[in-house]
């Protein structure tokens, strides 16, 4: 008799740790699952946004960020359209208007770029980006060194460590002639490059 319950026991407890290992297993097969449909969301900036946008649809972010990831894989129209929707759920957002005049750069509409670049100098006059911005594309396309001039010049003011204006602001002293303070503004640009 002492056997037969030793085995109905060991019956017993083989029986729940069955149920517990066929639990565990269902419970990892489900985390596994789970991981894979949250790894697809989480294979780019793209993804992550537009399963974002999805569940939180009036997130302006979170359509900024598409934009921005639009507009770097080089579908140019749809980041300008998806930009537009973040503005139009928060119009007072100053590097969605940066962004809005990059991309418009890259379709070629300088003229709308250099309106959108001061939208958002109106809502932060504080942020550099849009003033280089505007600087980088008097000098490149206008070819208006006055233009660009004032503009390196706030943004090297609001940043000074930034090279790239120090490079510019060299370029455009070069081109009149100031020797001097062109050398200055490139070995600041060497300087801050390294």
């Amino acid at each position: 008799p002492a056997i037969g319950y030793f085995l109905v026991l060991m019956g017993k407890t083989c029986y729940k740790d069955a149920m517990r290992i066929s639990l565990l297993i269902i419970v990892l097969a489900a985390l596994m699952v789970t991981t894979v449909v949250r790894n697809e969301v989480w294979r780019d900036d793209g993804s992550i946004w537009s399963d974002t946008i999805e569940k939180t649809p009036k997130n302006a972010r979170a359509y900024n960020e598409l934009g921005i990831h639009l507009s770097a894989a080089g579908k140019f129209a749809d980041a300008l359209r998806v930009l537009n929707l973040s503005l139009a759920l928060d119009p007072y957002q100053p590097q969605v208007y940066v962004n809005i005049g990059t991309t418009l750069e890259k379709l070629n509409r300088p003229e709308e770029a250099v309106k959108a670049y001061r939208l958002a100098i109106q809502y932060d006059p504080r942020d550099p980006t849009a003033y280089y911005n505007l600087g980088a594309l008097f000098y490149t396309l206008y070819h208006d060194r006055e233009q660009a001039l004032h503009n390196f010049l706030i943004a090297r003011d609001l940043n000074p460590r930034e090279p790239d204006v120090h490079q510019y602001l060299g370029m455009i002293y070069r081109d009149r002639g100031d020797i001097a303070r062109a050398e200055e503004e490139f070995a600041l640009f060497r300087y801050l490059k390294q």
